[in-house]
């Protein structure tokens, strides 16, 4: 680690600082990394960027500097990795040493990788090995977004990112003042942003108890529904103080979610074009459902027999005691949710609304829990697997990246005569909470088990 770093310095003739003798640690879960430029004047002058990855500074010589000119290509010639203590380093670099001279803090801040690929932000490692990433830099001089590409081995052309002029409108939620950049971006054909914004300050009283306290999977389409969708689970450094979030070890890492815990938090998430997507669980107990989700998925556009499906399941849910709600998902099907008591973790729970699915698939041809498409064979798919630990789903009434950008909306169970998965939109949207009383029917699975049993 470092060796190329240490093997041209002389650390008794120069401060620059040594390697650490272990391993620096990587980033904190939450805290975004660092980036410093130093203005170098050794043979001649030129800057050096550095930036946080992996418990070192990666750097590169930019004779130029960074500009914010979008027309202007920087060359930047990739160097050796720096230590971390080097982004505080500045003064002299004795003469014959290995770049000798003056060394400036020129600026420093944060950085948050931005780099998208197949819909979904690609780690920051990667991309510099694939030699092209794409960051947002928050300094005190510099503020916006760089693409790096790789020319060849050592050599590196960066671009500042054109970014569209900035409009803003002010909305005040509860005493929260939020700011709205591009109100009138076109996100749909006639839909501005400001009307998107303008549903969600509309609908978060009736949203607000399904959502609360819930980790949220964010899906953004910050270009309108024609353009990138990606999912950003982890909570931007950018984001308020006042929203809250929940830090959880994966297998891949740790990842920091958002939690809503007001009217306002929806609001601030439609202003940044979020499609909230959430857990059967709630923050404080992330393993342990609140509901069961039965989500029937068509495999080809039938809603007649989508009504069917969801009726069947209707029958069977409340035969075995339970209280099961509807909604539509402004996708392809409709969702099925079914209150519980907080008792047996998502594993457990999963495996009893797969066996009550494989039930139904067993007495009627037309439903399947096969997980493979192509093996489906034009039946409805009842799909448990919302229900895994740390999986999510649409939340009620949260607005779809789609055209005419529909809704998930709970509605009443005699209304399904006369709602198709797609008939709400934030244009179109009910007035009162279908799923009011949702929480009051919470039913103990494990006395229905032990019925069963």
């Amino acid at each position: 680690m470092l060796e190329e770093y240490t093997k041209k310095r002389d650390f008794r003739s120069t401060l620059e600082p040594q390697p650490p003798t272990e391993h620096a640690p990587s980033i904190s879960p939450g805290v975004p990394p660092i980036f410093v430029i130093q203005k170098h004047n050794a043979r001649r002058i030129h800057f050096d960027l550095r930036l946080e990855l992996n418990g070192v500074l990666k750097s590169w010589a930019v004779p130029k500097g960074l500009s914010d000119d979008p027309s202007a290509k920087r060359l930047a010639i990739m160097t050796e990795d720096h230590p971390l203590a080097y982004a505080k380093f500045f003064g002299e670099i004795p003469k014959g040493e290995y770049g000798g001279g003056t060394v400036e803090l020129w600026d420093k801040g944060k950085f948050v990788n931005i780099t998208i690929k197949n819909g979904t932000v690609q780690p920051l490692n990667k991309a510099l090995e694939n030699g092209h990433f794409t960051i947002y830099l928050k300094g005190d001089k510099l503020k916006g977004t760089y693409a790096f590409t790789r020319l060849d081995d050592k050599q590196w052309i960066i671009v500042r990112k054109r970014e569209p002029h900035h409009v803003r409108t002010e909305i005040d939620v509860n005493g929260h003042r939020i700011t709205i950049t591009h109100p009138h971006k076109e996100l749909d054909t006639g839909i501005s942003k400001a009307e998107l914004v303008e549903y969600y300050c509309e609908i978060a009283p009736l949203m607000l108890p399904h959502v609360k306290d819930r980790l949220v999977s964010m899906l953004r389409f910050p270009e309108g529904v024609n353009g990138e969708k990606f999912f950003q689970k982890n909570i931007p450094d950018y984001f308020p103080d006042w929203l809250e979030s929940k830090c959880i070890e994966h297998t891949g890492g740790m990842t920091c979610y958002p939690i809503i815990k007001d009217e306002v938090g929806i609001v601030y998430l439609a202003s940044q074009v979020v499609v909230p997507h959430i857990m059967v669980t709630r923050a404080d107990k992330p393993d342990t459902p609140d509901q069961m989700i039965f989500d029937l998925d068509p495999s080809a556009p039938d809603v007649p027999s989508l009504r069917s499906a969801a009726r069947e399941l209707k029958s069977f849910l409340e035969s075995l005691g339970f209280t099961p709600y509807i909604m539509t998902t402004g996708g392809r099907g409709y969702h099925i949710a079914v209150p519980i008591i907080r008792e047996l973790d998502s594993e457990e729970v999963r495996g009893f609304a797969l066996k009550i699915a494989e039930t139904l698939a067993r007495y009627d041809e037309t439903l399947t829990t096969e997980f493979v498409k192509e093996k489906r064979k034009n039946r409805i798919f009842v799909d448990v697997n919302r229900i895994s630990a740390m999986q999510t789903s649409i939340a009620p009434y949260a607005a779809r990246a789609e055209r005419g950008i529909p809704i998930a909306s709970p509605f009443a169970w005699d209304e399904l005569p006369n709602i198709s998965p797609t008939s709400y939109t934030i244009r179109n949207h009910p007035k009162e909470d279908a799923w009011r009383d949702f929480f009051a029917h919470a039913t103990s699975l494990e006395q229905v088990l032990k019925k069963l049993t």
